[in-house]
């Protein structure tokens, strides 16, 4: 009767996450349709001809220095949780963040997380250890850029009044702030509570290695590189402005970076792709900008991104792929 199940439920579950990929595909593609009725394509080649090729290189150049800061990133939070200890290399961690942001880039950004998670159980840490470094890794950066969106939105921009949507924006991360830091603060409590419940601990072990991370002595580390990421990522936004001739002063590129940056991390679309072009077409628009500028503007930032991932794809092909067995400790742990 037990394998009866499994045959039937394995199934449903295939088709289930493919009926999500789909979904997100149809969100996409009709994102580019709508935006493809309201452009002038040859207005669009001019623009892309008109690209400042050094401030693209640029942009292109400090994405691909955003990803040993993120491997650093996780890095520390591996350290946090007392993971890995000296067996794994700091330059075997950047050459997986490097791999799993690559197949971000070509796949949903689950896969790449996935991915992540794989090649550190490759190398002797344990399944359950290994998703939660990433899992945590994924929401230092989320929760770091509500905080940064909180207060970029409060700046003195004309953009920042996001088409008449800030107030909302900030009542929601306002929202979201609070919760986390309620939670945070209960936390000790809630943890003894999850205990208690057989289905919930896995609840509680995640709650105690956030507060390791979020709490413990690697924190400063941890979320110090985790904002220069972010900084990162904004000065990418303005120097693409730059390579369009747009004058976008750093607050503008602030507020645009907390606009793309929240709709990729949105599970909707494909990596973001198409609700990012409508929202920057439609945010640039109300304040003078055309919409094919504007266009091209997104996409070239999507492009950079896919651009500087590359590096991934080598260390994918040059990446030892062999299992290298835990350590006693590490198995302790587990």
């Amino acid at each position: 009767m037990s394998s009866t199940v499994t045959i039937d439920v394995e199934p449903a579950r295939r088709i289930g996450k493919l009926a999500i990929v789909a979904g997100k595909l149809v969100v996409t593609a009709a994102c580019f349709w709508y935006l493809s009725r309201q452009i002038d394509v040859k207005a669009v080649s001019s623009a892309i001809r008109l690209l400042d090729i050094g401030w693209t290189a640029f942009a292109i150049l400090i994405a691909v220095i955003q990803i040993p800061l993120v491997g650093l990133r996780w890095r520390a939070i591996l350290d946090a949780l007392a993971i890995i200890g000296q067996r794994i290399s700091s330059i075997s961690i950047i050459g997986i963040t490097a791999i799993g942001l690559f197949f971000t880039q070509v796949l949903p950004s689950i896969a790449g997380e996935g991915i992540r998670a794989w090649l550190l159980v490759r190398r002797g840490v344990d399944w359950r250890h290994a998703i939660t470094s990433v899992v945590l890794d994924r929401g230092v950066g989320v929760g770091l850029l509500v905080a940064l969106g909180f207060v970029i939105l409060l700046l003195p921009s004309s953009l920042a009044a996001l088409a008449g949507y800030r107030d909302l924006v900030l009542i929601f991360y306002g929202a979201l702030l609070l919760g986390a830091a309620i939670v945070l603060a209960l936390l000790p409590r809630l943890t003894v509570l999850l205990n208690r419940l057989r289905y919930l601990r896995w609840v509680e072990a995640l709650a105690t290695d956030a507060r390791h991370v979020l709490l413990g002595p690697k924190n400063l580390a941890v979320l110090g590189i985790a904002c220069l990421i972010h900084a990162l990522t904004i000065l990418i936004i303005w120097s693409l402005g730059k390579a369009q001739g747009l004058a976008l002063p750093m607050t503008d590129a602030a507020v645009l970076f907390v606009v793309m940056i929240g709709i990729a991390v949105a599970p909707i679309s494909i990596n973001g792709w198409g609700l990012r072009e409508l929202a920057v077409v439609t945010l640039l628009g109300r304040h003078g900008i055309g919409a094919e500028h504007a266009l091209v503007f997104s996409v070239c930032f999507g492009l950079v991104l896919a651009v500087a991932s590359l590096p991934g794809a080598l260390a994918w092909l040059l990446y030892p792929l062999a299992r290298i067995n835990a350590s006693p400790g590490a198995a302790e742990r587990g």
